[in-house]
């Protein structure tokens, strides 16, 4: 399943399934506060499925209205949450201002952190992915995964596929560095 903005919703649907995806279902869904929990009340479990299928579309978009998951509920997460997007080109120039605005961004995604682990069934994985070269929203959230959630690890990275290891000096070691991967927008490494 994949989380759309609004506006995005019919042009990533239709991007996915030239790609062959034909499972993406567009939702309208506040993800920093996706994680149902269960009520005393007799309230029972509802597999993705169940509480997509049960949901209602809106009339503004079509998109279904789902407030969220339980936790357990996910193999697979891609967590790309919204970040400060250094690393697109031409945005790679920062003013002081600016530089004290990128550390709000590393605490918005801890949010979605928090929200995403536990939606993931124990053994299931989450792939991080920013589109910033800042170390704030990248290696330093890695170390922030690791030290919050010790049930969390990273996994091995293949050396032959692109891209350079995390930034060293950023609370990560070496080996934890190198189950990192960093793109260069200046193309160096990828």
């Amino acid at each position: 399943m994949i989380k759309a903005e609004r506006k995005w919703s019919g042009p990533l649907k239709t991007f996915f399934q030239s790609m062959g995806a034909s499972c993406i279902i567009p939702l309208a869904l506040d993800s920093t506060k996706s994680l149902l929990e269960l009520e005393d009340d007799g309230q029972v479990w509802k597999s993705p499925r169940d509480i997509v299928d049960a949901a209602s579309a809106s009339n503004k978009d079509g998109l279904l209205n789902v407030k969220g998951f339980y936790a357990n509920s996910f193999d697979r997460i891609l967590l790309d949450p919204p970040c400060s997007a250094l690393g697109l080109r031409p945005k790679l120039i920062i003013d002081a201002q600016s530089s004290q605005e990128l550390l709000k961004f590393a605490d918005y995604q801890q949010r979605f952190v928090r929200t995403a682990i536990p939606l993931l069934k124990p053994g299931g994985t989450m792939t991080y992915s920013t589109c910033t070269i800042n170390a704030c929203e990248n290696e330093d959230m890695v170390k922030f995964i690791l030290s919050e959630f010790p049930n969390m690890k990273l996994v091995p990275i293949p050396p032959e596929l692109p891209g350079l290891p995390g930034l060293p000096d950023r609370g990560l070691t070496k080996v934890e560095c190198q189950a990192v991967r960093r793109f260069d927008p200046c193309g160096k490494g990828d």
